[in-house]
């Protein structure tokens, strides 16, 4: 939360009501691309679903790998500890803004697949002023909220962990190329998912508190620097704040001289992290098949509660495709060792860490619809399963020794 919150800072009070909101507009957009002719229908009201659906996947795929990267230390930039589940929405307000963008913005429907002008205007209007958010008025009622995360992730980045009226800035600020292409007639479909991805990949990219790029690259394109900022980069930004203001393009900094000094030695020494010895280990493992989704590297807003004794049923009926699949990723490609998923510091003296056995406890599960019918037997009581089960706890506690861990305790039914 902001210091001394300002009007506009969260709209919470919607709750997930606040996804209904795109309901409308994603219906209506389905509905007259199926029923208008060829020549009126409008491609990109209808990629907006499209990009909605793709910026969700693309910023979870940051969160998940962020989180595994930082639990296990290695390119770790920050060691200090990440806020825990406050997750607020992600893209509605961006997509939003898209409708209403297509509905009344001249030259922002209808748009062609791709269109070369509009694509290089688009990149060159990329750029914005961020440093007037660090004023006294605005930093301490809005952005402030966004550095109270010490320590970056993914979800800290500015799609996410700002307030209200922080979120209508960004939109004017990154809208501005979109813009300034339609009101000029040479707008197209390619250039604004090409361009919302990028701002989100350097935006999650820039937050994900592990060093991302090889250590080589910036030694071969020195240049390179100037045009891309690194992890390590606006991490300064998140623990000394009047320092490496920019976001994506670091020149803005070197030009102004708001560069922190040290920049370039926190990339090296990231380089040197290895990954963490833990004092002390707890081996556990999954449960049933949607416990995946409430592990810390699933989604936030699921692991901020308990297992439920039933499944929401959103997940029964519309993700058992992903769920089969999430579940079946660790018991195949993991499935000869323990990996880490969670860590913890104790007074600065003891890592706790979480091991997991990539193996299930569900009794006998069936699932079956009109385009599959599977049947699954637990893991922990198959004959078959046992011996492996047991190879992988044994070669766990072997590592552990040689880690020097002090303390390991077997959780559930290992």
């Amino acid at each position: 939360m902001a210091s001394r919150p300002g009007a506009l800072t969260e709209w919470s009070p919607l709750g997930s009501f606040k996804y209904l909101l795109v309901a409308p507009f994603v219906m209506s957009s389905m509905h007259s691309y199926v029923t208008a002719e060829d020549e009126e229908k409008d491609l990109w009201r209808l990629m907006i679903v499209a990009l909605l659906l793709w910026r969700i996947i693309h910023s979870q795929i940051w969160i998940s790998v962020s989180r595994q990267r930082t639990v296990v230390g290695r390119r770790k930039i920050v060691d200090k500890h990440i806020i825990e589940f406050e997750q607020v929405d992600r893209v509605i307000f961006n997509t939003l803004h898209m409708y209403l963008a297509n509905m009344k913005l001249p030259g922002f429907s209808r748009l062609p697949l791709r269109r070369l002008d509009g694509a290089i205007l688009v990149a060159l209007l990329h750029a914005g002023p961020v440093e007037a958010l660090h004023h006294h008025f605005l930093y301490s009622r809005y952005h402030s909220h966004h550095h109270s995360s010490i320590a970056t992730e993914p979800i800290t980045c500015t799609t996410v962990v700002h307030p209200f009226a922080e979120h209508i800035v960004y939109i004017l600020l990154i809208s501005r190329p979109m813009v300034t292409a339609s009101l000029c007639g040479i707008m197209s479909v390619a250039p604004v998912m090409v361009y919302m991805t990028y701002v989100d990949f350097m935006n999650n990219m820039g937050h994900c508190n592990f060093e991302f790029f090889p250590k080589h690259l910036f030694h071969l394109f020195p240049s390179l620097k100037f045009l891309c900022y690194t992890p390590s980069f606006h991490s300064f930004h998140h623990t000394q704040i009047r320092t490496n203001y920019s976001l994506f393009m670091p020149m803005y900094d070197y030009i102004y001289g708001t560069t922190n000094k040290w920049s370039e030695s926190l990339y090296e020494r990231s380089f040197e992290r290895e990954e963490e010895s833990p004092d002390v280990i707890h081996l556990t493992h999954l449960t049933t098949l949607d416990s995946i989704y409430q592990m810390r590297l699933g989604f936030p807003s699921f692991s901020s509660h308990p297992l439920w004794s039933r499944s929401p049923w959103y997940l029964t009926f519309f993700m058992w495709p992903f769920t089969l699949l999430f579940s079946f990723v660790p018991t195949s490609a993991f499935s000869s060792r323990t990996f880490v998923f969670e860590s913890n510091r104790i007074r600065n003296l003891t890592i706790h860490s979480r091991y997991l056995l990539p193996k299930f406890t569900f009794h006998n599960l069936h699932l079956s619809n009109k385009y599959c019918n599977i049947n699954i037997r637990r893991q922990y009581k198959s004959q078959r399963h046992r011996e492996s089960i047991n190879n992988i706890i044994e070669a766990a506690i072997l590592e552990a020794d040689e880690k020097g861990v002090r303390v390991m305790s077997l959780g559930l039914l290992n």
